[in-house]
């Protein structure tokens, strides 16, 4: 379903013959299509699938953490920005738009209360030196803002040094990196820590060796870390959908000396190979809705994976129907672990 605050955005994305660039997260996937073969937008994603999209669509985007700077050289005259979700990431890209806008360019805000719109154009038109404020369309708010000539900056956005990795923990006495623009950047994952309990104590009971690993929608590498002392893994991949997880879990195995092999990808959509060992933690919303159809995505990607005598260990929500969503295609299916809060479960493949 289309996002009523994108809708907005539309006369912008629209507009042929002035050079737009949408700045577009996971909320924006489903909407892509109704931007399809307009030569002067360019989109610019944190997100693999979205980028997936625009080319499937014929518009020209860039896989990247936010970064304008392949657009230094021919800045566009409009940014446009549905308001993503995490504030830092917010105040980062209109810094960015800031620095790219030539003098009388705009930038184009929207998003619902709930997002914080009113105070992201309140702050954007104040470092943009533009009296402007937040219109109301519905559920819904936007804001046209111009880059003046002489911009009054005192101050950019606070994003939380948005650019720049900092250590969040420690794991096994060494350090893991993180930052904005990723699930949990800044904490160790409740569920993730109960799968690798979990995971440790049952895997303990089996005599494993030349196990091929595959740590699906890896995040920044808490999984990945946790089994890196795992003396029977031989062969260890990773993959995520996010720009940002990708970084950070690149620098985090540099830092720790692991043998990884890290790529980009839709659940994995691009790996021909399989596996003899799954872990995950999928997400369970896509954007701002939360279905079953992420979760059955995720479930039918692991059977494909998965080796004929592989298992795959999951961790989700008490809420998510992981068990019953996953009869049709996996033959064994046990609870591992249950502590009231998320539940561990080992899948089996069902023969094809």
């Amino acid at each position: 379903m289309t996002d009523c605050s994108f809708q907005l955005l539309l006369p912008y994305l629209q507009n042929r013959g002035e050079s737009t660039l949408l700045i577009a997260d996971e909320n924006l996937l489903a909407s892509i299509s109704s931007l399809a073969n307009n030569p002067d937008l360019q989109v610019i994603s944190n997100r693999f699938d979205v980028i997936q999209a625009c080319n499937s669509n014929g518009i020209n985007g860039f896989f990247s953490d936010f970064d304008f700077s392949p657009l230094q050289d021919h800045p566009p005259t409009t940014i446009a920005y549905r308001i993503s979700k995490e504030r830092p990431v917010v105040h980062h890209v209109i810094n960015q738009a800031f620095r790219i806008l030539e003098p009388g360019g705009r930038l184009i805000l929207s998003g619902e209360k709930g997002d914080g719109i009113k105070n992201t154009v309140k702050a954007a038109a104040k470092l943009f030196g533009a009296a402007t404020t937040a219109i109301k369309n519905g559920n819904s708010y936007f804001a046209e803002i111009h880059k003046q000539m002489e911009s009054p900056v005192s101050k950019w956005l606070d994003d939380k040094d948005y650019n720049n990795l900092r250590e969040i923990g420690q794991l096994q006495d060494k350090p893991v990196l993180s930052k904005p623009g990723t699930f949990g950047w800044n904490k160790f994952d409740k569920g993730s820590e109960f799968l690798i309990e979990q995971a440790s104590c049952y895997l303990n009971t089996k005599q494993l060796s030349n196990v091929s690993l595959l740590d699906l929608g890896c995040g920044y590498g808490y999984i990945t870390l946790k089994t890196a002392h795992w003396d029977f893994v031989t062969e260890r991949f990773a993959t995520d959908n996010n720009a940002v997880a990708l970084l950070c879990l690149n620098n985090n195995a540099e830092h720790w000396g692991i043998d990884l092999n890290l790529s980009a990808g839709d659940c994995a959509s691009h790996i021909d190979k399989t596996f003899d060992l799954i872990l995950c933690n999928p997400p369970f919303h896509q954007g701002f809705d939360t279905d079953s159809s992420l979760t059955r995505k995720f479930l039918s990607q692991t059977h494909r994976l998965l080796k004929p005598d592989g298992e795959a260990l999951f961790v989700v929500n008490q809420f998510i129907p992981l068990e019953k969503l996953a009869k049709d295609q996996f033959r064994g299916i046990d609870i591992l672990g249950d502590n009231g809060s998320f539940k561990v479960i080992a899948l089996r493949k069902r023969a094809d």
